[in-house]
């Protein structure tokens, strides 16, 4: 099944990912408050080749990410992603803003959004959510959508909490099983 190519929540919208997306996604990932728990600052090369593999999921996976608007500001950026993070292959939840738009709930919103997204209309067995360990304000945004913590791992060095919620079966809703 593929995902929507817009996601709205109450006060975001999002589109799908676009190469003429590059401007907010290289300010984004060259702001140091941002990349502090993303593994640090990247190369304007490796910025345009993220961009570039997050355009090509689209087209492998059927969902991906979108770029966020408030109103007709770009603030960020949240969508889904295939993951191997904890030695488990799932779906997770990506998301990141522009420091003026944070401690507003906008990531919780469109984390909720997103968790609804995946196990609701593209019906997939789990999502999941991982974050740096020190990272509270992302642990306390996959919490509030719903993702239930499960264990601690490693990933570039760094300690990692990850999350999930799995679909039940017989009645399609999220479980905490």
């Amino acid at each position: 099944m593929t995902a929507p190519a817009t996601l709205t929540t109450a006060r975001l919208h999002g589109a799908r990912i676009t190469a003429a997306d590059r401007p907010l996604y290289r300010a984004l990932w060259q702001e140091p408050e941002v990349v502090r728990t993303l593994g640090g600052p990247r190369t304007l090369a490796q910025i345009d080749a993220k961009i570039d593999r997050l355009v090509a999921m689209w087209h492998s996976h059927g969902f991906g990410v979108y770029t966020l608007r408030e109103g007709d500001v770009a603030c960020g950026y949240a969508g889904l992603a295939p993951t191997d993070a904890g030695g488990r292959d799932s779906v997770e939840i990506l998301y990141g803003f522009a420091p003026a738009v944070w401690r507003r709930g906008l990531a919780t919103e469109v984390a909720r959004a997103l968790v609804e997204l995946a196990l609701g209309e593209l019906g997939l067995p789990e999502v999941c959510g991982f974050t740096w360990t020190e990272n509270l304000g992302s642990r306390r945004v996959l919490e509030l959508a719903g993702l239930i913590y499960r264990f601690e791992f490693d990933r570039a060095d760094l300690p990692h909490r990850y999350y999930s919620l799995t679909r039940s079966p017989a009645r399609g809703s999220p479980r905490d099983s």
